[in-house]
């Protein structure tokens, strides 16, 4: 730790000795396989006596607890001039420096184990890398506030950001930082009267919407997707282990077709309220606060978590809407910063789990004062319904021919309802298309049976481009992709089967930052 020593530093520190079980459930995972390998191996082999299968498991719980507490001994950090310093590692030593303007967000949780030992979970996430560059998972409550405090820059503090990008930091983030430099004055000067009318402001989200979002997200229906594969596998998964008995399981079925939708109706209910049960306990307690330049979110009944982020850092808005939610007209609002979308597409950063969408623009007044709710949207030309279509019949049909081979008697021709449902979808993709130039942001809406909207500032686009499939060419249209920075890749919005001109005269009008049109 004396590498770490430099004048008027602080110490450094190590995680609570809880961490320590962390480090073992992590090191467990990581080492998991090759343990189930060595003991499948000494079971079928026969001249491996039995009684060694117990000595190796005790010599992996022995090895795991030895590098579970080497691993707390040798992580250390420090905080030194809003940077923090982290060194880590048992046998190869890596040691990471963070400066304060390349922090994203910090998130703090507490977890079951943590809440009883007075300590939290601390996540510090920056531009160039798509996973977490520190994870604490016990510092004490003070401390984790005061790295916290010093980490998260806010935009009201007045420093420029330092000269040049970190080593290794992917191209998208490093644009995405220098766009930040460029644009931090505007951000000031443009926010500044803003910023001065909402200081500070706060929204929590009310009981009875915590349980109408939950009770309508899409994620239960997943669940019961999920549990309905693993159902039809419980059979060869019991069997493998001699626990299935094909006549008591017969016995338990319904005999009749009412009973099997009493059966079904119950399955349904019951994981829909299992799963109702632990959205909200999840989102229990969320509370959004603006103070100053910064916004501090909060939620969590039985792991609370705290997300912290630099309005400055927030790169575009996006508003999602699924059927249920737009029957009653609500949306969840999330914030696209640098480590909020996933590999998977999804973003989440939650600014609002549910409001309704007269509120949007007053919400976003309050908390992101650069995000503008359009008044209106332009639409696509009616000589753009083939290109939206196109696509999802092409699925659908190509999934609806093995389901004619395969589905047996009268019930196979149940498999033409996939490109109905492939039609419907891409013409309310059509339906729901649209864009917005204006107030320094461009608008984009999409989507099929979900509505989404995102609210991109201008300043915050790293870069465009036009795309043109043959179908596209032989109608003049393309397709207008705008790229915002992410964490170590870009997040990407696109404008679909507009006519080419217009997409061009697009790109011309955000490159120059401009809502007018260019002169003929």
């Amino acid at each position: 730790m004396t590498n770490f020593e430099i004048s008027g530093a602080d110490a450094p520190k190590r995680q609570h000795p809880i961490s320590i079980l962390f480090f073992i459930v992590k090191i467990g995972k990581d080492l998991v396989y090759p343990m189930i390998a060595v003991l499948l191996s000494a079971a079928i082999r026969d001249d491996v006596p039995s009684w060694w299968i117990p000595v190796i498991i005790a010599l992996y719980v022995v090895a795991f607890t030895v590098l579970g507490v080497l691993s707390w001994l040798r992580y250390s950090y420090r905080i030194e001039r809003h940077s923090l310093y982290v060194e880590h590692g048992i046998f190869i030593r890596k040691r990471l420096s963070i400066p304060r303007d390349r922090v994203q967000s910090v998130d703090m949780s507490s977890g079951v184990v943590q809440r009883l030992f007075g300590v939290r979970k601390l996540v510090i996430e920056t531009a160039g890398s798509r996973k977490p560059e520190v994870v604490m998972n016990a510092v004490a409550e003070a401390e984790a506030e005061r790295i916290r405090a010093a980490m998260v820059k806010d935009a009201t503090d007045g420093e420029a950001p330092d000269a040049g990008a970190p080593d290794g930091e992917s191209e998208p983030a490093r644009a995405a930082v220098e766009a930040d430099r460029i644009s931090s004055a505007d951000s000031h000067a443009s926010g500044s009267t803003s910023a001065a009318r909402h200081a500070d402001a706060a929204h929590r989200l009310s009981p009875g919407r915590l349980l109408l979002y939950s009770a309508t997200s899409g994620r239960i229906f997943l669940s019961i997707a999920i549990i309905g594969a693993l159902y039809s596998q419980v059979e060869d998964i019991l069997g493998m282990f001699g626990m299935y008995d094909p006549d008591a399981a017969n016995a338990m079925l319904p005999r009749t077709v009412s009973g099997w939708i009493a059966v079904a109706i119950v399955a349904f209910v019951v994981i829909w309220l299992l799963g109702t049960a632990i959205i909200a306990a999840k989102e229990y307690g969320f509370t959004v606060e603006r103070r100053g330049g910064k916004l501090l979110i909060r939620r969590g009944l039985l792991e609370k978590k705290q997300f912290s982020v630099a309005l400055e850092r927030i790169q575009a808005v996006h508003v999602h809407q699924n059927p249920l939610r737009r029957l009653f007209g609500f949306a969840s609002v999330s914030l696209v910063t640098f480590a909020s979308i996933r590999d998977d597409g999804q973003i989440n950063s939650l600014l609002c789990p549910l409001v309704p969408v007269r509120d949007i623009p007053a919400l976003l007044a309050d908390f992101v004062p650069d995000a503008v709710w359009p008044d209106a949207f332009e639409r696509p030309g009616r000589n753009a319904v083939t290109g939206y279509i196109a696509r999802p019949l092409v699925v659908g049909a190509a999934l609806a021919v093995p389901g004619l081979i395969w589905i047996p008697g009268g019930l196979r021709w149940t498999a033409l309802a996939l490109p109905a449902i492939a039609l419907l979808f891409g013409l309310l993709r059509y339906r729901h298309a649209g864009w917005r130039l204006r107030d320094g942001q461009i608008a984009v809406r999409f989507g099929g049976f979900n509505v989404e909207i995102a609210l991109i500032p201008r300043r915050r686009i790293q870069w465009l481009r036009i795309k043109t499939t043959p179908l596209q060419t032989r109608r003049g249209l393309a397709t207008l992709q705008i790229f915002t920075a992410s964490s170590g890749f870009a997040a990407k919005w696109q404008i679909r089967h507009i006519p080419e001109p217009l997409a061009e005269e697009l790109m011309f009008r955000l490159r120059k930052k401009t809502d007018v049109p260019p002169a003929p």
